[in-house]
């Protein structure tokens, strides 16, 4: 008897086996080295995007953009753009029209995507909150 996956973006077993899959990747490791850290929660109401950036940063200098189920995140250091460091986070359903609310307190990044709540107008770029 042949097992269909499912494809709705809800089910908690495909949730739980691709954030497993996340956090064992070894690439993550590498890039949490060479880029900023990034981890990935999930409460009843959201996911929640945390990136360790450090507290030198404005909000000025951190981009965040969604693209279906992608969402991309880059911070501009030093003067004019120098160096830049990005990170990807490919989720498993599109985000696009979902409310995402991002924050920046003491160094940390804390994007929110609601599970159940639709964006208001639909956008690409993530606004901060506060």
């Amino acid at each position: 008897m042949n097992k269909k996956k499912c494809s709705n973006p809800m089910d908690i077993h495909g949730i739980e086996e691709w954030m497993s899959q996340f956090f064992t990747d070894p690439f993550t490791s590498l890039l949490d080295e060479q880029t900023f850290r990034l981890d990935l929660f999930e409460t009843g109401e959201d996911f929640i995007v945390e990136a360790e950036l450090g507290e030198a940063l404005s909000t000025e200098m951190i981009n965040i953009t969604v693209n279906r189920e992608h969402l991309y995140i880059s911070v501009l250091d030093g003067n004019q753009g120098e160096h830049d460091r990005k990170r990807t986070v490919v989720l498993p359903f599109s985000i696009e029209r979902k409310k995402i609310t991002a924050s920046f307190t003491n160094g940390i990044l804390e994007i929110k995507i609601s599970k159940f709540i639709p964006s208001s107008p639909s956008s690409p770029l993530i606004i901060f909150n506060g």
